[in-house]
């Protein structure tokens, strides 16, 4: 059987590590749906609209064990892969997801959603479906950090998002010289 490797790292340990690989069909929304707040009004036509929020991002891993060369070997994997989904406190861990071919550096915060997670085992292969849920839905990348001497004046710094979200940035600025910092705009275009 041929496999299409999608890699991805789950809380922290890679697809590789954990003996597994994503198949060929996974499904992971382009969007995540929307709750819309709207209340019926007896009498008059339609609904009142108060807005509307994104529900929490779904995500259906269709997996297999790899790795394994016998029925003790897939059922450590089992065990190994079970494990990262309890947290200290011995209740579900939230975990960092990346899918390291398509958004390098960015992940989704997930737990795991499914109930009781089945393995069809055949020899020593286990297929499952892996559905984890993000309940921010939105994928973020580490944060950044930039330090920039500024030794003229006037001098333009240009700072970019390139996520979709609106994010404001934390500028910090520290005077290491004797003169006084003065005279500075922070624009937003």
């Amino acid at each position: 059987m041929s496999w299409v490797v999608h890699r991805f790292t789950l809380g922290g340990y890679t697809d590789t590590a954990l003996g597994i690989q994503l198949l060929k069909k996974y499904a992971e929304p382009i969007a995540p749906s929307v709750r819309n707040k709207t209340v019926r009004i007896p009498g008059r036509p339609g609904e009142h609209d108060f807005g509307g929020d994104f529900a929490p991002r779904e995500f259906a891993l269709k997996c297999a064990f790899v790795d394994a060369t016998t029925r003790e070997e897939l059922q450590e994997a089992v065990r190994v892969l079970a494990g990262i989904f309890v947290g200290t406190d011995g209740k579900p861990a939230d975990l960092a997801l990346t899918f390291d071919e398509k958004e390098a550096g960015k992940s989704y915060t997930v737990r795991y959603a499914g109930g009781q997670l089945d393995v069809d085992r055949i020899l020593q292969t286990g297929y499952f479906d892996l559905d984890l849920t993000a309940f921010d839905p939105f994928a973020y990348e580490a944060e950044e950090t930039d330090t920039t001497a500024v030794t003229t004046s006037p001098c333009e710094i240009a700072i970019t998002n390139e996520g979709t979200v609106p994010t404001p940035p934390t500028i910090t600025i520290t005077n290491t010289g004797a003169g006084t910092v003065s005279g500075f705009t922070i624009e937003r275009t």
